[in-house]
């Protein structure tokens, strides 16, 4: 069984260890080992998340099994349980439009609980609460070079944009120099309305 709750501060020195085993460690299909050095996060960067008010980081908890309770809300869930993925959004200011993004980011599932729904479980719960706190539009930067990563995020309702943004971590840790990330967008759905993101 896994849920999902809040993060909390006894909770970072895991995060840290999942979000690196996810993203730089050999087992796992969301594994960037082969295009980027280096560490994910590290403990300083996820406190400060946590005192950011913008920002919302969900874990997921569990015995490690990776198996879903089948509930699409937020569980309460002891501490003391396996944190087997996270993932953060962070609020924007509306744009002139009036349009409300957030971006979403840190997410990451521990590779032994990969492939089980996990992931998809942790977005959408983000996705309902942020659309229920009038968040138009949900924004991922993905690592290009990494089609597979593409396609699940086409798959939860992303499409890509057309830009890109410099690599977010040192450049320097890069494997494949002048990879860049592709910007994905999500609509969220509004009073039973999907959103349009504004161009």
């Amino acid at each position: 069984m896994t849920s999902l709750r809040p993060a909390a501060g006894t909770d970072v020195p895991r995060i840290v260890e999942l979000v690196q085993a996810a993203y730089r460690g050999q087992g796992g299909w969301t594994t960037e080992a082969h295009l980027v050095d280096g560490h994910r996060t590290d403990a300083a960067e996820v406190r400060a998340m946590l005192a950011d008010p913008a920002v919302t980081l969900l874990v997921a908890t569990g015995d490690g099994n990776g198996a879903d309770d089948g509930g699409t809300g937020l569980d309460c869930a002891s501490a003391a349980e396996r944190v087997l993925g996270c993932c953060y959004t962070r609020r924007e200011a509306p744009d002139e439009h009036g349009t409300v993004r957030a971006e979403l980011g840190l997410f990451a599932v521990d590779p032994a609980a990969q492939g089980a729904g996990l992931g998809g479980r942790l977005l959408e719960a983000q996705a309902a609460s942020l659309a229920a706190d009038g968040v138009d539009v949900l924004v991922i930067q993905v690592l290009q070079s990494r089609p597979e990563l593409h396609r699940w995020y086409e798959r939860h309702g992303f499409t890509g944009t057309g830009q890109a943004v410099p690599f977010a971590g040192d450049a320097a840790l890069l494997k494949v120099e002048g990879l860049e990330m592709d910007i994905m967008e999500r609509p969220l759905p509004v009073d039973g309305r999907v959103a349009r993101p504004s161009v």
